[in-house]
């Protein structure tokens, strides 16, 4: 049944990642966005807002951030996700959730979604080839990339970080069978992005190039810290 409980106001920081402790430029983030959350609330929206912020807390640079400081992933991101929290108590950031990756809801949630979507047939198993940056933790395209300072070498247009070639089996989410229903949903009453020049940019973009299916596992064999794949 429904209880009536309508969320009026979703505001969320990015989820910060623990491979290092927390600096100014997060608690800058933190700050605006508990602006916006206490504005909503002066609104009387208190029982309708939510205000959600927390830490990243899986991936290569964790797992290699642990073994540089000779401990686990598990007590690295135990630390650093303190630090995380009590910079945000202390400087009074009223936030309504604080989410932590690791955590046994966020893990068993993720294994649901992914349960869900690969029973719909949205996931598969695919060969994923193409240029991996492993500072960023991702696969880019041929555009966004370019030559590096050193002969024979390919960066990151977005952050001048090293790719290289990689050609691995995991599994895929079929973003590209979303191409239309997101254009019609970026295109709907009243626009999910603003300001206006940024659905725009995106519009354009999602209009003149197709979308590529998204690689969303990694292989064990690089990374061991992260929530397994169900099954």
């Amino acid at each position: 049944g429904s209880s009536g409980w309508k969320m009026r106001s979703f505001i969320t920081t990015p989820i910060f990642y623990v491979n290092a402790a927390p600096h100014i430029g997060h608690l800058y983030t933190a700050v605006l966005s508990d602006a916006a959350h206490r504005w909503n609330c002066l609104l009387g929206r208190d029982s309708e807002c939510v205000f959600s912020t927390g830490t990243d807390e899986h991936g290569i640079k964790v797992q290699q951030a642990a073994n540089d400081k000779g401990c686990t992933p598990m007590e690295l991101c135990d630390n650093i996700s303190y630090k995380f929290r009590n910079l945000f108590d202390n400087g009074n950031i009223n936030y309504t959730h604080f989410i932590r990756t690791t955590s046994p809801e966020h893990v068993s949630l993720v294994r649901r979604i992914w349960t869900r979507l690969y029973d719909k047939r949205w996931i598969y198993k695919g060969t994923y080839k193409g240029w991996y940056s492993i500072s960023d933790e991702t696969f880019l395209s041929e555009k966004q990339i370019t030559d590096g300072s050193n002969p024979g070498t390919k960066v990151s247009m977005e952050t001048g970080h090293k790719v290289e070639w990689s050609s691995e089996e995991n599994y895929m989410f079929k973003l590209s069978a979303f191409q239309d229903d997101l254009l019609n949903w970026l295109n709907s009453s009243p626009y999910p992005i603003y300001p206006e020049i940024y659905r725009q940019q995106v519009l354009q973009w999602l209009s003149n190039e197709p979308l590529n299916d998204l690689s969303i596992s990694r292989p064990t064999s690089r990374l061991q810290w992260g929530v397994s794949v169900p099954g």
